[in-house]
């Protein structure tokens, strides 16, 4: 073959750049990589030798080249977006690049699909004759900067309602406004209270469905998803306590496995019971955790609030939710204390 090898300190370049090098690429439609043109050869040494993401969509099927893609037709890489197969194909008809920020994909990871936010750029590689033969691709994550200025958002949301918490109505009201206005990492969400004692056992309490971000104005009932188990205003814990609350679900997710309640309802005694929080799988394979926070009144009298949210993504997108909620009720309890000192 007439394009060398360029061989690397690294065992695992060295391995990609065998096996690029050595892959049959006359069953595609390039034809055997001695007839490819020296742009075309230099593009590939280029993307084979730079530590930063590089990726190669090349001839009229669009081959890719990088990592486990190599020698795939575009076209059969199921997880590539509608809109970036427009983009390449533009790029390919034009020979005008194309620079997109912060573009959103969803990648399968582990089982389930993972939120991703990339920039990138496509940039057309000619032939001799001046066609496109094509595309050279750079690709720099920024999914972390994307989910924490988003959050940001959210967090800072709830800073700017806390002058209206007077009650723990209101508490609940701000926490399910500001969810459902920004719903892209907690789709939806219920709060349930639970008012006891401490020290005493769940079987004679009442758990009362607060607030939702299913809630609309002016209108008194509510309606859930088809998907959700029972979902009841009130709640007899004492009727739950029989209930089998031990059918689990595992999943795996990348490296980890979790284990996913499945319930009829919700398995809120249980939560009291644990604490901490409860993840449940639902009617349609999607996934909710049911989050604890207990709220000291005074003397022995306790205020157990649960959150019940989606957790579709990942489980660090809970962390939004937990921040909130006990961000939220601490203020309206420094405020009461306010008032009873007044």
């Amino acid at each position: 073959m007439s394009l060398p090898l360029t061989y690397h300190d690294d065992d695992t370049e060295n391995e990609e750049s065998t096996i690029i090098y050595n892959y049959d690429w006359s069953t595609t439609s390039l034809g055997p990589i001695d007839s490819w043109e020296p742009i075309i050869k230099n593009a590939l040494d280029l993307c084979l030798q730079s530590a930063y993401p590089i990726c190669l969509y090349l001839g009229p099927d669009l081959i890719t080249i990088f990592n486990k893609e190599i020698g795939k037709s575009i076209n059969k890489i199921l997880h590539f977006p509608d809109h970036q197969l427009s983009q390449l194909k533009t790029v390919m008809t034009t020979g005008k690049g194309v620079f997109q920020e912060e573009q959103y994909f969803e990648l399968p990871r582990g089982g389930y699909k993972e939120e991703k936010y990339f920039d990138y750029s496509y940039s057309p590689i000619f032939k001799s004759d001046g066609s496109v033969q094509g595309i050279f691709n750079l690709t720099q994550e920024v999914t972390q900067k994307v989910l924490s200025a988003r959050r940001f958002k959210t967090l800072s949301e709830f800073g700017r309602w806390t002058s209206e918490i007077k009650s723990l109505d209101s508490a609940c009201n701000i926490i399910t406004k500001v969810l459902r206005d920004n719903n892209a990492d907690i789709p939806y969400a219920l709060i349930y209270f639970i008012k006891h004692k401490l020290n005493v056992g769940s079987e004679s309490l009442i758990a009362r469905l607060t607030d939702t971000t299913f809630d609309e104005d002016n209108k008194k009932e509510r309606h859930f998803p088809d998907y959700f188990p029972e979902t009841l205003e009130i709640i007899e814990l004492s009727k739950e306590v029989d209930k089998n609350h031990e059918t689990y679900i595992e999943l795996k997710r990348e490296k980890t496995t979790h284990s996913f309640l499945k319930c009829e309802s919700w398995p809120i005694h249980l939560l009291i019971k644990k604490g901490l929080h409860v993840k449940v799988i639902l009617k349609d394979d999607s996934q909710a955790v049911l989050l604890l926070t207990k709220i000291p009144l005074g003397g022995d009298q306790t205020l157990s609030a649960v959150l019940i949210c989606e957790n579709f993504r990942k489980h660090y997108d809970l962390s939004v939710s937990r921040k909130s909620d006990e961000y939220i009720f601490a203020t309206w309890k420094v405020n009461r204390r306010r008032k009873e000192t007044v």
